[in-house]
């Protein structure tokens, strides 16, 4: 066998940056997707953006149960907010996609509030500095 070892802890390694890799992913396109949505309702453009944020919340809720950590929800909020950011920049041209009205506004600053509460509701199964369980015991000193 050459003295070839499987690390198995390298495939997990490999499979976590993945799946952190698509939820920043994810992350930019619910924003992506989600700026263009929230007004879309001419009529009542609050009620649109209002369910916009609901699923924003629910994306990245269902993203940290899915990866069972905090960190999975962490990564889909900030690319979220990346991405709504640089859509509300204008650019030379003058075009820009997330407007300073009162929809515009309540998009960005609803949509951070909702996935920073979706990252907090989000349980903390392992530390993000050491990767392990809050449940496991810790060495005498």
């Amino acid at each position: 066998m050459g003295g070839q070892r499987v690390n198995a802890r390298g495939g997990d390694a490999v499979a976590q940056g993945a799946l952190y890799g698509l939820l920043a992913l994810g992350g930019a396109l619910v924003g992506l997707i989600g700026a263009f949505q929230y007004g879309a309702n001419r009529a009542w453009p609050i009620v649109s953006c209002l369910l916009v944020l609901a699923g924003t919340f629910v994306a990245v809720r269902a993203a940290g149960w899915a990866a069972g950590a905090r960190t999975g929800a962490l990564v889909p909020a900030i690319t979220w907010i990346l991405t709504t950011g640089a859509l509300s920049t204008a650019r030379p041209e003058g075009d820009v996609v997330v407007t300073g009205g009162a929809a515009g506004l309540l998009f960005l600053f609803g949509g951070a509030a909702s996935v920073l509460l979706a990252v907090l509701l989000t349980p903390a199964n392992r530390s993000f500095l050491t990767g392990l369980p809050h449940d496991a015991p810790s060495r005498s000193r």
